[in-house]
């Protein structure tokens, strides 16, 4: 195991844990089973040595010592047996290597990272190519920042404001991590969309292929990422702090990048705020009678007109245009 992660564990199960050294020890967990049995072998190690009570001796420290080189040493009272000093000096070494791994940290903490910052204009769309050969498909009104480089990172980290798709290359030494609000998604070599814009109630990530573990700021999940695979999406309300899993359609995750819009019994404030940002208009939606309009459509790659002719069918919501403004009114949604 490395040096850095054996730090995090001792900070954690000593209860000296900084923000950093969780967030690096929870993408580690997060990576597969295999590192959550070592963390929990290592925690049932450390909470069983706080119950080690003495045993006759077998060796005295006065036959221990003699081993030494000639130093002045102050008999015990009481004997002690040789293995609770071995127990001593492993602590002793712990908190050693401790300092030392904080030291070489520090050194590598130092170094700035050089962060890119990539940003899709509203009414439009932008692929990226990561450095690590992954690719991005960035939605309107949306931003990602990520490092120049990955090669001296211990993962991948990305993070994004706004929607994205993502097709990532396998690393199975460098996780690939998607910070979006309050999630953290982290990749087991996948394809999946994420949606986390800062005027919507909900924030989702829904699975392609492969598989993803998500976590929450303020742990949806206390001792393990919840894990999506294929098909599966989950939403987590911003307000009500909640995480509801679902199944989707496979072709539905991506199906933005093709100009698709996919709308399931979506909240009418967020349909507009979709409309908005894909055909770069103002909606002024301040007239629509009640607060509780949902619509269930599908729209192939549709003009805004022939939307707006649903809204009227389906929600009996009216509209007129003035310049770049679009008026809706009316609406039977209560």
């Amino acid at each position: 195991m490395e040096e850095k992660i054996w730090n995090c564990i001792v900070k954690r199960l000593s209860g000296v844990e900084t923000i950093e050294s969780k967030e690096l020890l929870d993408q580690w967990l997060a990576e597969n089973e295999l590192n959550q049995e070592k963390y929990n072998q290592s925690k049932s190690i450390w909470e069983l040595s706080a119950h080690i009570t003495p045993e006759e001796p077998e060796v005295s420290f006065q036959q221990f010592s003699a081993t030494l080189t000639p130093l002045t040493v102050h008999k015990p009272e009481k004997t002690t047996s040789f293995w609770k000093y071995g127990i001593a000096a492993s602590i002793t070494a712990i908190v050693l290597m401790g300092g030392l791994f904080a030291y070489k940290k520090n050194q590598t903490k130092n170094q700035p990272i050089d962060w890119i910052v990539k940003r899709a204009e509203a009414g439009k769309m932008l692929k990226i190519i990561l450095p690590d050969s992954s690719a991005v498909w960035l939605n309107s009104a949306s931003e990602i920042s990520y490092a120049s480089t990955f090669a001296d990172q211990p993962s991948r980290l990305v993070k994004l404001s706004g929607e994205a798709y993502f097709q990532v290359k396998h690393d199975q030494k460098h996780p690939f991590v998607v910070k979006s609000g309050a999630l953290t998604t982290t990749v087991y070599g996948t394809s999946f969309s994420v949606r986390a814009y800062v005027n919507e109630a909900n924030t989702s990530v829904a699975v392609n292929s492969g598989k993803v573990g998500v976590l929450g700021a303020d742990q949806i999940h206390k001792d393990a990422p919840i894990m999506l695979l294929p098909n599966d999406q989950l939403t987590y309300n911003l307000k009500n702090k909640k995480a509801i899993k679902s199944t989707i359609a496979n072709g539905d995750v991506d199906a933005w990048t093709n100009g698709v819009l996919v709308f399931e019994q979506t909240p009418l404030t967020e349909v507009v705020q979709t409309l908005s940002r894909k055909y770069k208009v103002n909606i002024d939606a301040s007239k629509i009678a009640g607060s509780g309009c949902r619509l269930t459509a599908r729209f192939n790659n549709q003009p805004i007109t022939a939307i707006l002719k649903a809204l009227q069918l389906s929600l009996h919501i009216q509209s007129t245009q003035v310049e770049q403004t679009i008026y809706l009114k009316g609406g039977n949604c209560m």
